[in-house]
């Protein structure tokens, strides 16, 4: 069975291990001179001055609201994802020139911000939604601002993610900012979007969507410089250090790659320990690199340093064991792994410690099943491992593989948490997939001053369900249970309108030639829905493998239903309504706003659901329900993006 599922968000730690050091030999040599020996980079004191004034001023109202003496300083103590985020964000910003509609200048999209609240880089397990934005207060003129640009148009209202944030602004294109803000006007969250939903692959590929606004990730980058010049992408270097400390391309053999790894077929514990002694003590790389299965390969794909180049079964280990040479120079001479690193910690009720005789170098958890799907690198084989652990009930059984985690030492600090997985390849353990990003952000390295009674109302009782139309309930779960349960997809597709055709040519791949035809938008029809039944493959119960989704969108009213362990119906107003077309998705044609004076209810309802995948969270899927010749029928679908 193929599948389109992506695994979560994994960072290669041989290119990527993000702290502050000089490199290993800091005292100059004879004709060197000490303003030569090379420095961090991605700090404060090289941002621009603009965004080095927000973090001033952000560290000060936290001060006052505190009582607290933080130090500004303190931004180059912050992972690298919430670095990089704030960074690419910020240039965007600033890079983005306002304009009226008669072409007047309005100043930049930075000038909208009036204050800093928080920046999320990558947040372990939370949504996409809540990844790699900052939350900011904007100006009392920046919401009018924003509806008289040229730049930016009123996209629909945010109707799943960014919980307290409805009012939807962005830019057309790819890339594009986006502008999430409470109905206050005042308070926002800001990301830039690198990619495009899609339908159906968004829809499980909970790795696009985590990715989605993060630089680092793919081509983001390339993507961000062609829309916006001028940002240093720092990060694409071992430690944020100049090339001329270590070419990564130069000497890239410095040692036969053993076949096989010294101690792999031994213990676990010995085995990650011969692992850290080749590489930080004994300065053997080539050895340690004998650990890595092929199957971590697939963690480059997203986050080399030189995203695009040939990385394959030959080359990988000899790639890897000269950027572990890199590191393990930049660290200097070490006498013991504990000189060098530190164990740290996860938490997670699906894992188990480990108790092994190398705790004080790192620690060691055995995984659940579906814990060590979330790991894996390479997307069918995470789903195909989740989706059989589903099958057969065991996704908290154990799974046979293991994390060992620890965080490298410096001079100044130390390096966020390293977790890497361990599997048995026959005789020989083998390390299988990694993930570089603290665990759990510790609480208060990035100071929060967030309103959130001012963008968010107080908790409320729960609200009473509403009851749907007796007809609406009963055809939406015939249509997904011919799809997915029954396979029936020529069944389900008579479900959908030909109203929704707009929604075909939104969501059509870049380059694809559009239907010309009624029978050819039908036809594409049927094949995404074919697609994604012989993805999911054969199942019982839609519980198994769809999931509901809450609407946040205060006019949408949750209806009561038998399904409703498998996806969420909600009856949408008339006024509403029109924000679910597909044609109102650009600067020509944006959404206008719906008028909230006649609330009437019973002619439309919104389905929402995802995939149930593993690792990282998809895409939500809603489709809008409406009476088309006598009959109910979906009108209207959208894949949702954080």
């Amino acid at each position: 069975m193929t599948s389109r599922f992506t695994a979560t968000n994994l960072v290669a730690f041989v290119f990527l291990v993000p702290f502050a050091v000089a490199a290993a030999d800091t005292q100059p040599t004879a004709g060197q001179s000490a303003s030569a020996t090379p420095q961090f980079h991605g700090t404060y004191e090289e941002l621009k001055p603009q965004s080095k004034q927000l973090i001033d001023e952000w560290y000060a109202d936290y001060n006052k609201l505190t009582g607290d003496h933080a130090d500004p300083k303190e931004y180059n103590q912050f992972s690298l994802s919430t670095r990089t985020t704030y960074e690419a964000v910020t240039h965007a910003l600033m890079n983005t020139t306002l304009t009226d509609k008669s072409g007047k200048p309005m100043g930049t999209a930075l000038d909208l911000v009036e204050s800093l609240e928080t920046i999320n880089g990558k947040v372990p397990r939370a949504r996409g939604d809540l990844q790699f934005r900052m939350y900011v207060v904007l100006k009392p003129d920046a919401l009018q601002k924003l509806k008289d640009s040229s730049e930016f148009f009123r996209d629909r209202d945010n109707t799943i993610y960014h919980h307290g944030y409805p009012l939807n602004y962005r830019q057309d294109g790819v890339p594009s900012i986006q502008f999430s803000t409470a109905k206050d006007g005042r308070h926002a969250d800001i990301d830039v979007d690198y990619r495009s939903s899609s339908f159906p692959t968004g829809l499980f590929n909970g790795h696009l969507t985590a990715a989605n606004s993060d630089v680092r990730a793919g081509n983001n980058t390339q993507i961000h410089l062609q829309r916006w010049q001028g940002l240093t992408d720092w990060w694409r270097t071992i430690f944020g250090l100049p090339a001329e400390v270590d070419d990564p391309t130069a000497n890239l053999l410095p040692g036969d790659v053993p076949p096989t790894p010294a101690k792999g077929g031994g213990k676990l514990e010995d085995a990650v320990q011969d692992f850290l002694q080749s590489w930080l003590v004994d300065r053997k790389p080539e050895f340690s690199a004998a650990y890595f299965s092929t199957r971590s390969f697939a963690c480059l794909e997203e986050y080399a340093p030189d995203t695009g180049r040939i990385v394959n079964a030959g080359n990988a280990p000899y790639v890897a064991a000269n950027d572990l040479t890199v590191i393990s120079r930049a660290i200097g001479n070490v006498v013991n792994v504990q000189d060098a690193l530190q164990p740290a910690i996860l938490n997670d009720k699906e894992i188990k410690p480990v108790k092994q005789p190398y705790a004080t170098e790192f620690s060691l958890y055995e995984l659940s099943k579906a814990t060590a799907a979330g790991f894996e690198c390479d997307p069918e084989k995470a789903f195909d491992e989740f989706d059989q652990a589903r099958v057969l009930g065991k996704t908290k059984k154990s799974s046979g593989s293991f994390a060992s985690v620890f965080r490298l030492k410096a001079p100044q600090q130390k390096s966020d948490t390293i977790t890497l997985i361990w599997a048995k390849e026959g005789t020989y353990w083998k390390i299988v997939a990694w993930e570089v990003e603290p665990e759990e952000a510790k609480p208060g390295v990035t100071p929060d001053i967030r309103r959130r009674s001012a963008v968010a109302k107080a908790a409320q009782p729960a609200k009473t369900k509403m009851k749907a139309d007796p007809v609406v309930e009963q055809v939406s779960h015939e249509f997904l249970h011919m799809w997915l349960v029954d396979d029936n997809y020529d069944g389900a597709a008579k479900y959908v309108s030909p109203r929704s055709d707009a929604c075909v040519d939104l969501y059509m791949a870049e380059g694809q030639k559009p239907p010309a035809t009624p029978d050819e938008y039908s036809q594409s029809i049927r094949i995404a829905l074919t697609t994604v039944g012989k993805d999911i493959g054969k199942l019982q119960h839609l519980h198994d493998v769809l999931e509901p989704v809450k609407p946040e969108h205060e006019d949408l009213k949750v209806v009561g239903h038998g399904g409703e362990r498998a996806y969420t119906l909600a009856a949408v107003p008339d006024s509403l309504a029109s924000s679910f077309e597909c044609e109102k998705r650009s600067t020509k044609h944006p959404y206008r706003g719906d008028d909230p004076a006649q609330k009437v209810y019973g002619n439309y309802y919104l389905m929402l659901f995802t995939f149930r995948t593993a690792g990282d969270h998809p895409a939500a899927l809603t489709l809008l329900w409406a009476k088309d010749g006598g009959q109910w029928k979906i009108i209207s679908y959208e894949v949702v993006t954080p």
